[in-house]
């Protein structure tokens, strides 16, 4: 049997799964290079921090879209079978004020917060709420089942099934994506190279994307459990501010305020 050496560069979700799934291929022979492992926390590192949910953005009949829903019932049946991944069901309220509908993080939640989405027959238990039932200041609100992911979980999770698969993690920093094919665990050069570097893909050698930039977030994790998740389309702080609270299981939860396009800086912001 043919077997094909391939090298995926990045080990945030997005290469962690990319690897996962070659490797369920026997004759895929995966190796993850990265200079950001699981266990790390750093800024250019984005999934460690991420709360994360299920929560459909792409407009519909979009790629985004397709994708979207591609990956829930992933998630739904790793919630169901494999609730050691770190994913559980939990209930997520969208509450939206028409007033942040021309600015960037309302524009940006459209489709998250419109009373109509395309993944309203998709999700479980989806329901607009009653006007009775709105806090003051929202305009309307939907409900429906969707799933927290505890990343400090399920990173080191995706790893441990990686490596199930043979998967090799390798830890290096490349200045050119052709690098990439010379790393390969075998010693042979990789057949393909798949590049899962996410912002680093600005500014790595033979990508340089000026089409991808940073989006800032900042988030504090707190010893408290609000009983389910929750987010608002904006706030009158500014139309760049976005809140949302994401309890994970371990009995903490996440909750971010700013999230600035282009900003890199590390100060905190109060």
């Amino acid at each position: 049997m043919s077997t094909y050496n391939i090298v995926v560069v990045g080990a945030g979700v997005t290469g962690l799964t990319t690897a996962l799934l070659l490797s369920k291929t026997p004759a895929n022979k995966v190796t993850v290079i990265a200079k950001h492992m699981p266990g790390d926390y750093d800024i250019e590192y984005a999934s460690p921090w991420a709360g994360a949910s299920y929560m459909p953005f792409g407009k519909k009949g979009s790629d985004h879209a397709e994708w979207e829903r591609a990956t829930w019932p992933a998630l739904r049946d790793l919630a169901e079978h494999q609730p050691e991944s770190g994913i559980h069901f939990q209930d997520i309220t969208i509450h939206n004020r028409l007033k942040d509908q021309n600015t960037a993080t309302g524009q940006w939640s459209a489709e998250l917060t419109s009373a109509n989405p395309w993944f309203k027959d998709f999700v479980l238990n989806f329901q607009n709420l009653p006007r009775d039932q709105l806090p003051p200041g929202i305009d309307n609100a939907q409900r429906f089942t969707s799933v927290c992911i505890n990343t400090a979980i399920y990173l080191p999770w995706l790893v441990s099934q990686c490596m199930k698969n043979g998967c090799v993690f390798k830890r290096a920093v490349l200045k050119h994506i052709s690098e990439a094919a010379e790393t390969h665990h075998s010693g042979k050069k990789a057949n393909v190279v798949v590049n899962c570097t996410g912002l680093a893909s600005r500014t790595l050698g033979g990508v340089a994307d000026d089409q991808v930039y940073p989006v800032r977030g900042q988030i504090m994790i707190v010893r408290n459990d609000p009983g389910s998740m929750t987010s608002i389309s904006g706030s009158d702080d500014g139309g760049d501010e976005v809140s949302y609270i994401f309890p994970r299981a371990a009995g903490s939860c996440t909750f971010p305020n700013k999230h600035r396009r282009t900003n890199i800086s590390q100060v905190v912001v109060l």
